[in-house]
């Protein structure tokens, strides 16, 4: 046989093969269907000897058929053992206005409206000190006492001028006294009295020696006049000579000029001499002023200036001694001078602090600055008195913001009355913002959210077991609540405490992963 034959013989029988395996497959096929019922039978028999039930392949048909539909995404169902095994309490959504809470770190500081430094006024040496570190001081106590030159002849210059005050006050109460009382008795000689009414009239005027020359004046001219009327009527009835009267008319004529004259002149000087007065007191009394303002200036009281006035004839040895007093109350909180010590006018010799209460400077984040207000109440917990909770008021929120910390200054004031808060400690200072009125929303407990990839949820309780996501947006916080946007209506109730374990179950089903048993 040749190889060309033996290449035929094989391609034969392997197309015989062929063709005998293909009708073999459609025999057992026609089989398969025509037994169907026992074949299925068997089928589902040695299933049931492998512990599959029918149940669980009912309940696998309804999950392939349309069991989703009670476990749509977002819904959460619990067995009666899984509940059990979580605590999950359901609290009610209610509608309302959040009281935010900021907390920012804090330091105290010293109040310095009621914080002062003491400094001379005038450059001196330290003659004695009387209050050290630590005194409690009250106002107008003694601290300590300089030796000033420059008081001293502040001292001395106040007292001349007032010493030349005086003079001039009683030149000028003179001057006012005769310029009133000689127009009183220019009215009076006016009305043409008798001499002697006239003295009797003007005895109680104190004038000077303008009192002198017009009476005397005024009299002589009185006196020259009855002589010439007198001579008038005997020379009418020839008794007396024409000689006689000529005589007496000239000495009544010049009684009347030298009356006339010096009442003029009396009149003339009166004013300017008052005027001249009243401006020499004037001027005495404000350089007597300014020497008292430069005392005052120097740190010197009314009490003190008037207590120097009164020792003015006295020699006074401690005429440049310079007493430094307490301006306030408080407590002395910085020394800076020892005895015999040369200060000057920058030189802080005491600083002195009210510690009744004190400031608390905290530093406001930027995005909580909105909702900070002044009067705003808040609480201080200090480091030094973990313990301790002490209320305070927001009265000073800064106008700029710093650049580099994005934050802005804001001031809390601590009551300190046992003085035991003292500047540099440190603390947690918490400030209650609350909402307006017509910033009310759905308030939640905090406790209720849970962070998600898209931003928070919470979950409402359907009903026993069964837990539905929702998800909402933060409005605003407080310690306890949030104020949320999104949902939720007044009335739904949403579960705290182990709501981590729905969100893990929610995400689960969301993955397609089914569902709790």
């Amino acid at each position: 046989m040749t190889s060309k034959t033996m290449m035929f013989l094989v391609a034969g029988l392997v197309l015989g093969l062929l063709a005998g395996g293909g009708a073999f497959y459609a025999a057992q096929r026609a089989g398969f269907v025509a037994a169907g019922g026992d074949r299925m039978q068997r089928h589902d028999e040695d299933h049931d000897g492998g512990g599959h039930d029918e149940a669980a392949s009912d309940e696998h048909a309804g999950h392939d058929e349309g069991g989703h539909e009670a476990h749509e995404p977002g819904v959460v169902h619990l067995t009666p053992e899984k509940l059990a095994s979580l605590h999950l309490e359901p609290v009610e959504v209610r509608r309302g206005v959040l009281t935010s809470v900021i907390e920012l770190p804090g330091q105290v500081e010293w109040n310095t409206d009621r914080l002062v430094h003491i400094s001379p006024r005038v450059p001196g040496v330290v003659g004695s000190v009387a209050k050290t570190l630590g005194d409690v001081v009250k106002a107008g106590d003694l601290l300590c006492v300089l030796d000033s030159r420059e008081m001293g002849d502040a001292k001395m210059e106040y007292l001349s001028d007032l010493s030349r005050f005086e003079v001039a006050k009683a030149d000028f109460q003179r001057a006012k006294s005769v310029f009133e009382n000689t127009k009183k008795l220019l009215l009076i000689l006016d009305e043409q009295p008798t001499p002697q009414q006239a003295l009797e009239r003007a005895r109680a005027l104190e004038i000077g020696e303008n009192k002198n020359k017009l009476l005397t004046a005024y009299t002589t001219m009185h006196v020259t006049l009855r002589t010439f009327q007198r001579a008038r009527k005997l020379f009418e009835k020839g008794v007396g000579t024409e000689q006689d009267l000529l005589e007496a008319q000239g000495a009544y004529e010049t009684a009347h000029a030298d009356y006339v004259s010096t009442r003029e002149e009396i009149a003339f000087n009166l004013r300017p001499d008052f005027l001249r007065a009243q401006r020499d007191f004037d001027l005495a009394r404000t350089e007597m002023r300014n020497s008292e303002r430069a005392l005052h200036i120097l740190g010197l009281t009314n009490d003190q200036t008037a207590a120097l006035a009164t020792r003015a004839d006295t020699i006074d040895e401690d005429i440049a001694r310079t007493p430094i007093y307490s301006p306030i109350d408080g407590v002395i909180v910085a020394r800076h001078l020892t005895r015999g010590e040369r200060v000057d006018t920058g030189t802080t010799l005491y600083t002195i602090a009210d510690p009744a209460d004190v400031w608390v400077m905290g530093r406001v984040y930027e995005r909580d600055i909105h909702s900070l207000r002044v009067g705003q109440q808040a609480t201080v917990r200090l480091d030094a008195f973990p313990d301790q909770l002490v209320e305070g008021v927001v009265d000073y929120i800064g106008s700029a913001l710093d650049p580099t910390t994005r934050t802005v200054e804001a001031r809390v004031v601590l009551p300190n009355p046992a003085g035991q808060f003292r500047p540099g400690m440190f603390g947690m200072v918490t400030v209650f913002a609350p909402a307006a009125k017509d910033d009310a929303g759905m308030l939640v407990p905090a406790a209720a959210l849970q962070r998600v990839a898209s931003g928070y949820v919470v979950f409402v309780l359907e009903g026993d077991g069964e837990y539905r996501q929702v998800p909402v947006g933060v409005v605003a916080r407080s310690r306890e609540f949030v104020q949320v946007s999104g949902p939720l209506q007044a009335g739904v109730r949403v579960v705290v405490g182990d709501t981590f374990m729905l969100k893990s179950e929610a995400g689960k089903s969301a993955m397609g992963g089914g569902h709790s048993h």
